[in-house]
């Protein structure tokens, strides 16, 4: 039998090949490249929450008493200023990020557990505008005021 479309024939197929391929290229590489934001995102918070979890265990004005004083406003921003620097230093805007020190009101009692707690929205790139590409991202430790 005689090939009666040559080398150009060929080449054809390889583009239709290559067009069938090329979504899912970009798929896999558009995903790997949203993963590792998202992961890096969540590192950052990881390392906000567990500098403002230690600066509201060391936010003490003085001894720590058995009494649990209520905690100055001043002892409140150390705990938040922290976290909030880091999330300007990662490029996020830290006014959408919702900042909370549980026990809110004393958390200088000894053997009291404090539990600091960031989320932040996260919205995918690669689907733009999208209000199903939104979800919440959030992050939390636990320490001991010893």
């Amino acid at each position: 039998m005689r090939n009666s479309g040559g080398p150009n024939r060929k080449r054809g197929q390889a583009l239709v090949e290559f067009s069938l391929v090329l979504p899912l290229v970009l798929l896999l590489v558009v995903g790997m490249l949203e993963f590792a934001r998202a992961w890096n995102l969540h590192q950052v918070m990881t390392d906000a929450v567990r500098e403002g979890a230690r600066r509201a265990v060391l936010a003490n004005d003085g001894p720590v008493a058995y009494n649990c004083p209520e905690v100055s406003t001043a002892a409140m921003d150390s705990v938040k200023a922290p976290m909030w620097r880091y999330l300007a230093q990662f490029g996020y805007d830290p006014s959408y990020a919702t900042m909370t020190v549980t026990p809110a009101g004393n958390f200088k009692c000894t053997g009291q557990n404090i539990t600091v707690r960031l989320s932040l929205p996260y919205k995918l790139w690669v689907l733009g505008g999208l209000s199903s590409a939104r979800f919440n991202m959030s992050s939390s430790l636990t320490a001991r005021n010893e």
